[in-house]
């Protein structure tokens, strides 16, 4: 799915909207203390490192929803 952008947490906010919570916060926030990685090899899409030319970084933020019912 390269190329493509996978909305999790919009799908995860539908899926709580239909059990009857209300949205209260979407916050978005960069990750900066990872245990892994944020590097990905472009072409295999494998974790790399920054001495690889063909990196690209993933996992650069993560959303947090906060919601109540």
């Amino acid at each position: 799915l390269r190329g493509i952008e996978i909305l999790n947490a919009e799908v995860a906010a539908e899926q709580m909207y239909k059990l009857g919570f209300k949205k209260v916060d979407f916050i978005k926030r960069e990750v900066s203390n990872k245990m892994i990685t944020p590097w990905r090899d472009q072409k295999t899409g494998k974790f790399t490192d920054l001495s690889n030319p063909a990196k690209k970084r993933a996992y650069e933020f993560e959303y947090v929803l906060v919601m109540e019912k």
